[in-house]
């Protein structure tokens, strides 16, 4: 059989297969001789030169390599590995092939012209540069066979298209031949797969080849790998600028500010993916400040972004495609699935509930997806898609999953989230009443979750899926899910102060169960949004939720509820000022919680009027009822409690003037805020370790505060401007 239909009608040649003619050929007037894989001049076909003879080492390679962008910003690191793979050009050793591998758009084929241009001006390569485009990513066009581009590359080396041997095999052989006697950089842009590359690599000697694909290609065993990724924030600000015509933009020219600071928005929001900076450069290129401003704007929408990264000839949709009709059906049905997600980030467990399908089916799956570079694995177990690629899979999950599927996976995932978070708050608050108890364990799947670290940390690192996936419930067929989620999360909130999470989900929770008519969750939200504002010390809007959710305590019949309203209520008093009324409340509270005799509550009422009686200056009675306090918290194994108790402690005895009993609680306590992961009570901690020392040890005193002021800056809590003022008054 040919090697391609094009060849087919060359098989009536007269010549040999494979047999180089014996007379040198005459093309454009110029003669091209062949001899022994040498060339002495440069060979011409249809009046163009395509290899560049080797006393012209400084011209352009040969081949028809495409000619390298003028402006080649970012993956320094990376044209210098290729470098130096290729240092061996010429000699024996070395990797045959070198591969760059990467998502379409982020630079390869220019990687590998960069490349090839800088070791043709350094003379590595006597025998001159090939290149070939095998179309293993294009659109709308089949990938080139192996023979089709042998034959290409035999034409490039100076054989004729007559004496271009017409089996696949047979070109091979030839193409080895010529390639084994003198050394030539081969580059083989786009490849598909493993096969198509193989019969191109060049035999031991000093010949190497480059090649990219979009695929791992695994089976290049000895290939020198080079994975490609986005440019990082400020090289892509520089290409951005660059491209659009204002290189150097703001580094002297204070003007250019305002167009500066829409750059780094357009490029954070093209992602670092180089083919997306281009094209925005290029619908910006030689305007002014406006254009920049308003598609940083168009590229802020979401739905719309990947429609706006189009100048008229290149679309990032187009280059998408290619790579998601590449997939296998499954494969492409789990990367529609994935835009379901709310973000661009997933575990191997969410992946699962979102595909309902066996979690081994699923890792093969994955590692298909990331093999074809539509996905990252971050760490085991964790994937990632780069900003447009999650755009795209959301617009893929509209077209191309029925209706019905999408709100199944939808559906799935919600349970796998809300049973997780269940999971993990379980292992932060065993104790805490959480609404999730009157219902049994929520259905999903889910991972375990073996300690106190590994909950907050799944929490953190899933933080911005959940807040999405509880509004994705209240907007379900279920919408008690996504109270039931905001509940589950309030133990983490209140350790991590996430305030922004903690209000989002809450908000979206309460409209909700307001919608249900459901007022004993809309107290219990109300209750939480309350403390999130408090923590914040905004009392105007803390009071108002605890007013409401007393309120709907009292129509729900809900006496434990109503206590808590109350206890809560006592705080807003306590930071106004008013500690009588504040205690009078905890007294209230108190008394409720005997009744129902909810031990918990209690201890937690009990540390609540301490600091209300250290500040009536009622020492001694604030530090018995800490201690009680504590001893209930200990018996229950309650470790935050437990810390916050310690702090209080330690602030009650520095008050009475015992200082070496208030840095030993201190210290208790800022050893055991870091074990359970609380920043907030280590910063309290330090703080009181600063005031303990700052008579006679000023340093340390200092120590302690800057420390304390990093952890309530990172927070976001008011204490930090008090802790501010602490560090300034030792200095001056």
């Amino acid at each position: 059989m040919s090697a391609s239909a094009a060849d087919s009608a060359r098989q009536s040649a007269p010549e040999q297969m494979g047999a180089v003619p014996s007379t040198p050929q005459i093309s454009g007037g110029v003669h091209n001789a062949v001899s022994g894989g040498v060339f002495y001049g440069p060979v011409i076909q249809g009046g163009q030169v395509i290899i560049t003879a080797p006393q012209q080492p400084t011209g352009a390679p040969s081949g028809g390599l495409p000619s390298p962008s003028s402006i080649h910003i970012g993956h320094e690191a990376e044209l210098a590995s290729l470098l130096a793979a290729l240092e061996s050009g010429g000699r024996s050793s070395g990797p045959a092939a070198c591969l760059v591998t990467g998502p379409g758009g982020v630079g390869k084929s220019e990687l590998l012209v960069q490349a090839a241009y800088t070791a043709h001006r350094q003379r590595r390569f006597p025998g001159g540069v090939l290149f070939v485009d095998l179309q293993g990513h294009a659109s709308g066009t089949p990938p080139l066979s192996s023979g089709e581009a042998l034959g290409r590359l035999l034409n490039q080396l100076g054989v004729p298209e007559p004496a271009i041997p017409v089996h696949a095999a047979d070109r091979a052989a030839a193409y080895r031949q010529r390639l084994a006697e003198r050394p030539v950089l081969v580059v083989l842009d786009n490849a598909h797969d493993s096969d198509q590359v193989h019969p191109m690599l060049p035999p031991p000697g000093g010949s190497r080849a480059l090649v990219s694909s979009r695929r791992l290609l695994p089976a290049l065993d000895d290939a020198h790998r080079i994975t490609l990724d986005v440019l990082p924030p400020d090289a892509a600000v520089r290409l951005l600028l660059d491209m659009s015509g204002y290189p150097g933009a703001g580094a002297s020219d204070p003007a250019a500010e305002e167009l500066v600071q829409h750059a780094v928005r357009i490029a954070e929001r093209c992602g670092g993916l180089p083919l997306a900076l281009r094209i925005a450069a290029a619908r910006v290129r030689g305007k002014q400040s406006a254009a920049f401003a308003d598609l940083a704007t168009w590229l802020a929408d979401e739905q719309s972004r990947l429609y706006e990264l189009d100048d008229g000839e290149r679309r990032m949709t187009s280059v998408l495609m290619v790579s998601y009709r590449d997939l296998d059906q499954e494969q492409r049905r789990l990367f529609a699935l994935c835009g379901v997600n709310p973000g661009p980030r997933l575990g191997i467990h969410a992946a699962t509930a979102l595909a309902g399908l066996p979690l081994a089916r699923v890792r093969r799956l994955l590692e298909g997806l990331c093999g074809a570079h539509m996905m990252q694995e971050e760490e085991q177990g964790r994937y990632r898609l780069h900003g447009l690629v999650h755009d795209f899979a959301r617009e893929r999950a509209g077209e191309d999953l029925a209706p019905r599927e999408r709100v199944a996976a939808v559906d799935r995932l919600i349970d796998h989230y809300l049973a997780t978070a269940d999971r993990a708050d379980r292992v932060l608050s065993p104790h805490r009443y959480r609404l999730q108890d009157e219902r049994g364990r929520p259905p999903g799947t889910t991972l375990e979750i073996p300690s106190r670290s590994a909950a907050f940390s799944w929490l953190s690192v899933e933080l911005d899926n959940i807040v999405g996936i509880c509004r994705a419930a209240a907007e379900s067929s279920a919408p008690a899910r996504s109270w039931l989620l905001a509940d589950a999360l309030r133990g983490y909130f209140f350790l991590a102060k996430a305030w922004t999470p903690w209000e989002g989900t809450h908000r979206v929770a309460l409209a909700a169960a307001e919608r249900a008519g459901a007022h004993r969750e809309q107290g219990i939200l109300h209750n939480s949004l309350g403390l999130a504002l408090l923590e914040q010390r905004d009392l105007t809007g803390a009071s108002a939720h605890y007013t409401a959710a007393a309120r709907h305590f009292e129509a729900a019949g809900d006496a434990h509820g109503s206590a808590n309203a109350v206890e809560n209520h006592a705080w807003v008093r306590h930071y106004s000022g008013d500690y009588a009324g504040a205690l009078d409340d905890h007294l209230r509270a108190l008394q409720q919680y005997e009744l129902l005799e909810a031990e918990r509550n209690r201890a937690i009422t009990l540390r609540g009027m301490a600091l209300a009686e250290m500040e009536l200056g009622r020492t001694m009675d604030a530090i018995g009822h800490l201690e009680e306090a504590g001893r209930i918290f200990d018996e229950r194994d309650l470790h935050l409690d437990a810390a916050m108790t310690l702090n209080g402690l330690g602030e009650a005895y520095a008050k009475a003037g015992e200082l070496w009993s208030a840095r030993l609680h201190l210290l208790r306590a800022l050893r055991l805020s870091r074990s359970c992961g609380s920043r907030y009570e280590e910063a309290r901690a330090r703080r009181g370790l600063g005031s303990v020392s700052r008579a006679d040890r000023p340093r340390l005193a200092l120590h302690h505060w800057e420390r304390a002021l990093h952890h309530y800056t990172e927070l976001g809590s008011p204490e930090a401007e008090v802790v501010r003022a602490l560090i300034a008054g030792v200095r001056a």
